[in-house]
């Protein structure tokens, strides 16, 4: 790892080398478990003789600093270090074993310079909570992967549907490490071919989940580990669930990692995959950097949901983490949805990953049909078209109801202001940056890039007049069942406790987006509301998460089934989602963040902090290339200014580099000042209210 970055005045001048009788390189550098800048790359300890055996690279240890005790673990053993004082001595050893492995500890500071931090940072979200008693009984002994592999014995695969898709598990199969973006097609019953294996067909288990066990089992097969991570504790549950019935000869290699199960069974499950037990770990965002000891495969269901990236900081991305690893210990890849975000199909075009997707026929076969109420549809008919549930929607329903469930999908009661054209209703644009504008005072100013306005015109239709909008949905089931005197209903909202499953009895069943249960057999409808609080949003992740939303919906419902959307989104998402092609809407999307300097397409930072000025400057001096908007009051955070740096994806060491510098020199943002670094935010400029 690098040496620490040395503050203004303070660089260190040279090393020395240290000798102690007895003891082999008696120098060990101990990365801290601290969120202090200073104090985020590793620290030289000296190794007292009695723990030289144990205090072995990986390990955790006790040390201290500035009269404070710290967790650390050991990154490196030597003989020389740069600290020209007497080194404190290591206090304790508290593992027997290593718990963290070389592969483990380079992801660490490859990933903390991509999030222009110290490594120290991470490593909170690296170290499982220890169970003395698990250590005490566990049997660190490899064992044989291939050797417990199971055979599934079932007829076809999921993958058969998918061009390219057999090729792809045949070279897992000889040991291979391909990397692929797949657009899933929907399984409502199983294989495309229908068939479930005996053991699973009367489980009431999802059938989703078939063609990541096959994947898991073809790396299985191959005495490697698969490391599967899913959005949320309860879809990495379920999954866990099902991979337990597939494997059932060998569930006991199969574990789930997650912050919902007990402190004892996750420590349990860190240490199976750390020594090779596991040939199947089920996790979600704080399983990425987990260590394995053979590593075969890193799969990602929904790799751009906002719960796999850390709202704390240093806000890292699981995505981000995945490629990294890949591309760092030749693992195979798999990014899966259905949906294809910008970022997935950068990594297509770019080489790195092949396009896995469903053939035209198959496609077709396998999924519903999407209907819009478009413009002209509205027209026709006439006043009632404004209505929550329009009268065609009405009759999508009662038809479908006379055959079984029917989904209604609706935004989360919430409202937000957009400033939009008023001829077209086109969201108003700054013509230097592309961010959105909003009023301050009397005046038209950019959220992004602080350029105030004067002669606005309408990018759309050439209008000059603009307004305010406020976009605001409140939905009262009571208004829906009304329409419905003679049906059940069902409502599920995201979050603990919700419906996952439901049978194929006749009802509504209104839901959220995140909630939607899955109906036995899939939906005979489903209807999406109020589409505008979602498609009119300016924030630039509206449109991969159009496509996402509306996709999992449309996944629920059976093949050949209708999904009727209540109001026209606009061309390019209706064609795509009534063509069922996300790679249409992820083109579109990554040409926008091209032009616009955002990520993937460049490497972006969003700064805040009370005064930017110094900061800002030093970024102008260490990069060749930046493009700096901004600074402009927060719309988040009175009295602080935000700046929106991007720099080309050459420059992202250097941009790294820089950002530590930065966080040791101003420190972390707090209420009463700090910089605050976001790397490659997902609302860039954090001003969307």
């Amino acid at each position: 790892m690098d040496a620490m970055l040395p503050l203004t005045g303070l660089e260190t001048p040279g090393s020395r080398r240290v000798a102690l009788e007895g003891v082999v390189n008696p120098v060990a550098a101990v990365l801290i478990n601290t969120f202090t800048p200073q104090l985020s790359q590793p620290l030289d300890f000296l190794v007292p003789r009695k723990l030289s055996e144990t205090a072995q690279v990986g390990c955790l240890v006790k040390v201290k600093v500035g009269g404070k005790e710290y967790l650390g673990v050991i990154t490196a053993r030597k003989d020389q270090t740069e600290w020209m004082k007497p080194l404190s001595e290591i206090r304790r050893v508290l593992t027997p074993w290593p718990l963290l492995d070389g592969a483990t500890l380079e992801l660490l500071e490859s990933v903390s310079l991509h999030y222009g931090v110290g490594p120290a940072a991470l490593l909170r979200y690296v170290l499982p909570t220890r169970r003395v008693k698990i250590e005490a009984k566990f049997d660190t002994s490899p064992l044989d992967l291939a050797a417990f592999a199971p055979w599934p014995g079932m007829a076809g695969s999921s993958w058969d549907g998918y061009g390219g898709g057999n090729q792809f598990l045949a070279e897992i199969r000889a040991g291979e490490s391909p990397r692929a973006v797949v657009a899933a097609l929907p399984q409502i019953t199983g294989c495309v071919n229908g068939v479930l294996p005996e053991k699973l067909a009367d489980s009431g288990l999802s059938a989703r989940f078939l063609s990541v066990a096959e994947l898991a089992s073809t790396m299985w097969q191959s005495g490697r580990q698969s490391l599967l991570v899913f959005p949320s504790a309860a879809e990495a549950a379920e999954a866990y669930l099902f991979l337990r019935h597939f494997f059932d000869q060998a569930e006991q290699q199969v574990v789930l990692y997650t912050s919902q199960i007990p402190p004892a069974a996750a420590y349990e499950a860190f240490l199976k995959a750390r020594f090779g037990h596991a040939a199947v770990i089920v996790s979600t965002r704080g399983g990425v950097f987990l260590p394995l000891a053979r590593p075969g495969l890193c799969y990602c269901w929904d790799d751009t949901a906002l719960s796999l990236s850390s709202d704390m900081f240093p806000n890292f991305s699981a995505r981000q983490v995945l490629l990294q690893r890949v591309t760092q210990t030749d693992m195979a890849l798999v990014l899966a949805h259905y949906s294809v975000s910008a970022g997935d199909l950068q990594l297509v075009e770019r080489g790195f990953a092949r396009k896995l997707a469903p053939n035209r026929e198959t496609l077709r076969e396998n999924t519903s049909r999407f209907y819009f109420l478009d413009w002209e549809s509205q027209m026709t008919e006439g006043p009632t078209a404004q209505m929550l549930l329009p009268s065609r929607a009405l009759r999508v329903a009662r038809r479908a109801l006379d055959s079984g469930p029917v989904l209604i999908s609706v935004p989360p009661d919430g409202k937000y202001s957009v400033v939009s054209c008023v001829n077209c209703g086109e969201n108003a644009s700054c013509p230097h940056c592309s961010g959105p504008l909003r009023f301050q005072a009397s005046q038209l100013m950019c959220s992004r890039c602080g350029l105030v306005v004067g002669g606005f015109t309408c990018s759309r239709c050439g209008s000059a007049k603009v307004r305010g909008r406020l976009l605001q949905s409140r939905t009262l089931v009571e208004d829906i069942g009304r329409m419905f005197p003679e049906v059940s209903i069902l409502v599920s909202k995201p979050g603990d406790g919700h419906l996952t499953r439901i049978g194929s009895e006749s009802r509504l069943v209104v839901a959220g987006h995140g909630g939607e249960p899955e109906a036995e057999g899939g939906y005979q409808a489903a209807l999406i509301l109020r589409a505008h609080m979602l498609a009119s949003r300016t924030a630039l992740w509206t449109s991969q998460e159009v496509m996402r939303r509306f996709l999992n919906v449309a996944a629920l419902v059976a093949p050949g089934k209708t999904v009727f959307v209540t109001e026209p989104l606009g061309t390019l998402w209706e064609q795509s989602l009534i063509r069922w092609d996300p790679w249409q809407a992820a083109a579109a999307d990554l040409r926008e963040r091209q032009i616009g300097h955002f990520a993937p397409a460049w490497r972006t930072v969003l700064l805040q902090a009370p005064q930017l000025g110094e900061a800002l400057d030093y970024l102008h001096q260490s990069l060749d290339q930046p493009l700096i908007l901004g600074p402009v009051p927060s719309a988040t955070r009175p009295g602080i200014e935000a700046a929106f740096v991007s720099a080309p994806l050459r420059e992202g060491t250097q941009l790294g580099k820089a950002l530590r510098v930065l966080g040791a020199r101003f420190g972390i943002a707090t209420d009463k000042g700090g910089l605050s670094i976001e790397v490659d935010p997902a609302d860039p400029g954090g001003q969307i209210v």
